[in-house]
């Protein structure tokens, strides 16, 4: 007797793959966004597409849900992963305002996230049926990047566009990147996802830098590097920092180029 196994990612595969197919050109860039959400009717996915479209109206759009695995879609044929970027931030503010939004929104295109292939979907599927039930912040899935050294990257900064504007260019760039707006949501963070890196403010609230950098490097010793990004320029809180732990010290206003400069330099000494 044959025992059917209910896999959600084979059948969301062939249910994308469908979809992907009707609208992909081969060597043109093509944005996709998931993200698990509650049942979505067709008039919701019509109201959506135009909702998006108002804000995207040069981006040839298509969207979709996907009911077994209950992830809601949208490709966006001809647009980069800063386009895509954008898109998803009005979806997200969309399916937020219509209570849908069941975890994180998973942001991609190709060939900037890495070959349009099955293993890469299945990669892409995985990682927004995983962030399920999770926090509702955006994702940007990367297939490529850095191998070794430095994978793993939490940012800790009570200012969400400083925060952002750096998560946006680390993922970009391959890494993986958790952020927290306080010391001790970035503590609890670094015990839960183990990190390769801690980049921190050190006007944190609750729990400040300085306290953070002794925290792990006390209780962690080896298991996390920390580089500072701060407004504090005096000597003394640099001596403070390394002192503690540090293993570099960035000063606000700052050059996303040099950090990142500064991230590989580090990852060097590490691999």
């Amino acid at each position: 007797m044959a025992v059917l196994v209910h896999d959600p990612i084979q059948e969301a595969m062939l249910q994308l793959a469908e979809r992907v197919q009707a609208s992909y050109e081969k060597g043109a860039p093509y944005g996709m966004i998931l993200a698990p959400c509650a049942v979505v009717g067709q008039k919701v996915l019509e109201q959506m597409q135009s909702y998006v479209s108002g804000f995207e109206p040069e981006a040839p759009l298509h969207c979709f849900y996907l009911d077994q695995s209950g992830l809601l879609g949208i490709v966006l044929s001809g647009q980069k992963l800063i386009d895509t970027h954008y898109a998803s931030l009005v979806l997200k503010e969309f399916l937020e305002q219509q209570n849908l939004l069941e975890g994180q929104t998973v942001v991609a295109s190709f060939p900037e996230s890495g070959e349009l292939t099955e293993q890469s979907m299945s990669q892409l599927l995985q990682t927004t049926l995983q962030g399920k039930g999770e926090s509702r912040d955006i994702h940007l899935f990367m297939n490529h990047g850095v191998q070794q050294g430095i994978t793993s990257i939490l940012i800790a900064d009570p200012d969400e566009v400083s925060r952002e504007f750096v998560k946006l260019r680390l993922e970009i760039n391959g890494y993986k990147v958790e952020e927290a707006k306080d010391g001790s949501e970035a503590l609890e963070k670094f015990e839960k996802t183990m990190p390769n890196l801690v980049i921190t403010e050190l006007n944190l609230p609750i729990l400040d830098g300085y306290q953070l950098i002794d925290k792990i490097k006390r209780d962690y010793a080896g298991e996390g590097q920390v580089i500072v990004l701060t407004d504090k320029q005096l000597p003394k809180s640099m001596d403070r920092a390394f002192e503690l732990g540090a293993s570099d010290y960035v000063t606000k206003p700052f050059s996303i180029s040099e950090l990142e400069w500064r991230i590989k330099k580090l990852s060097s000494r590490l691999s």
